[in-house]
């Protein structure tokens, strides 16, 4: 039997569809945040390239409430939200050195970055409130 093959793609349009599901029911907030950059030709035969997002930054950027019926170690005195990134990979996929560097200073300050490869790791990101 072969081995289905689930591409990066694949996990992302997974990862967006359920977001959206949390979304529609009012439990997060996201943003698919696409980056990169896509060439212009500029006078004779010059190309240049117009970029849009940061570089290296993740696939969507999440924000959820912490759950305050549980206890996260602290006695909140107003609502705190969670900072999710989560970078889509395929089982084979890698991090490039710019996404690396982003994952650092975005848990330098204090927000949550995830490697997604399958929807169940997602449900238990989400679902891990504290």
């Amino acid at each position: 039997m072969t081995k289905l093959k689930i591409t990066e793609s694949d996990i992302i349009r997974a990862v967006n569809d359920y977001l959206q599901i949390q979304r529609n029911q009012k439990k997060l907030m996201f943003i698919r945040n696409n980056s990169g950059a896509f060439p212009i030709v500029d006078g004779k035969n010059k190309r240049r390239y117009i970029r849009f997002g940061d570089k290296g930054s993740p696939d969507f950027l999440v924000w959820l409430p912490y759950d305050n019926e549980k206890e996260c170690g602290f006695i909140p005195m107003h609502k705190w939200i969670r900072g999710i990134a989560i970078e889509a990979k395929s089982d084979i996929g890698k991090q490039s050195i710019d996404q690396i560097e982003w994952q650092a200073d975005f848990e330098k300050l204090g927000g949550e970055y995830y490697i997604i490869r399958n929807i169940d790791y997602l449900i238990e990101v989400i679902g891990n409130s504290c």
